[in-house]
């Protein structure tokens, strides 16, 4: 039986990947499973090629596709691409991110036990736990004991319901059944938010069962973020960051049968973030020309109902700004 890890590859420091790989070599997994690992190199300035590795046991064997840089979603699709048709589960792990020791073996169980896909709980920031920000674990469970971890069970309604309104598995914690679901591929149009999202919601849709673990099997990485480092208010990418979320649900509407309810809160959703891009906008008009004529230029393009949510947006500015200015000062 074989399991797929896919790593998208674009970094500057030489070394994340090593470790990355390690904790896959750390693994514990039963020798009846082989695992591959499919390296993209996406044009990185530090070469995939040059990392070295531990070396690998006989059950583990390391692929490295490159390729010109084409944003992460291109990069996870040429791995996914790349896999053995045979392969049982793939997963997915950034490259400066690192698994605990037993993330393959729970997803296994599950996917075994007949889950479509599975995730499970990782450190993001400062030691705090993913799902100690999700609304939709705090609703169903409330606070989390991490020191007594549990798996929880929703079928494909339910688990679209919840990622139609936060991205609620990490990208890294991902393994689903490639049998299952082989021809499923990310959205390259979006290439700073959003494309994960919209590979989770489908998966949702074609799901009948998917599974989750509070237990905390990963630690996301230091390295080259292309979210991360676009969400300060002054980035030169913010505003092209902020025009994919709105893309995104853009693409959402155009991609799945919503109900009533889901199409309103998906628009009120979209209108809070053009509420942030309207604020992006004015605050980098002058130093951000580029920027800012470019991500106008895609929304128009992309999604038309944009400019119906401007007006609202603009009324609203200088609220907003002082909202964002009161949580700035409670940051500090």
């Amino acid at each position: 039986m074989k399991i797929t890890v896919v790593i998208p590859y674009y970094q500057r420091e030489a070394g994340l990947l090593k470790r990355a790989v390690a904790s896959i070599i750390a693994q514990s997994l039963s020798e009846q499973w082989l695992v591959e690992i499919i390296v993209v190199d996406d044009g990185s300035p530090s070469p995939a090629r040059d990392e070295r590795f531990d070396a690998l046991p006989d059950q583990i064997s390391i692929r490295i596709v490159e390729q010109e840089n084409g944003g992460v979603g291109a990069a996870r699709n040429a791995g996914i691409s790349a896999a053995d048709p045979a392969t049982a589960y793939l997963a997915f792990l950034d490259s400066d991110d690192e698994w605990g020791p037993s993330h393959l073996q729970s997803a296994v169980a599950q996917l075994d036990a007949g889950a479509d896909f599975y995730f499970d709980n990782n450190i993001i920031d400062e030691g705090r736990d993913a799902f100690s920000y999700s609304a939709y674990m705090q609703v169903k469970h409330g606070k989390l004991d991490l020191d007594r971890p549990f798996v929880g069970i929703m079928d494909g309604q339910e688990g679209f319901e919840a990622i139609l309104h936060e991205c609620l598995p990490h990208t890294s914690q991902v393994v689903y059944n490639f049998q299952r679901h082989s021809a499923v591929r990310f959205e390259t149009h979006m290439r700073r938010a959003g494309e994960d999202q919209i590979f989770w919601l489908t998966l949702a849709h074609r799901s009948h069962r998917i599974a989750y673990s509070t237990a905390v099997n990963g630690n996301r990485g230091i390295g080259i973020s292309i979210y991360r480092e676009s969400l300060a208010w002054d980035s030169p990418n913010g505003l092209s960051r902020v025009a994919d979320e709105i893309l995104m649900r853009t693409t959402i509407r155009r991609k799945f049968d919503l109900t009533a309810g889901q199409k309103r809160l998906l628009q009120q959703d979209a209108q809070r973030v053009c509420d942030h891009f309207a604020f992006l906008a004015v605050r980098n008009a002058r130093k951000q020309p580029r920027q800012l004529s470019e991500a106008l230029s895609r929304l128009t393009r992309e999604s038309p109902g944009f400019w119906l949510m401007v007006p609202a947006s603009l009324l609203r500015l200088p609220a907003y700004v002082r909202k964002l200015r009161r949580e700035a000062e409670l940051q500090q």
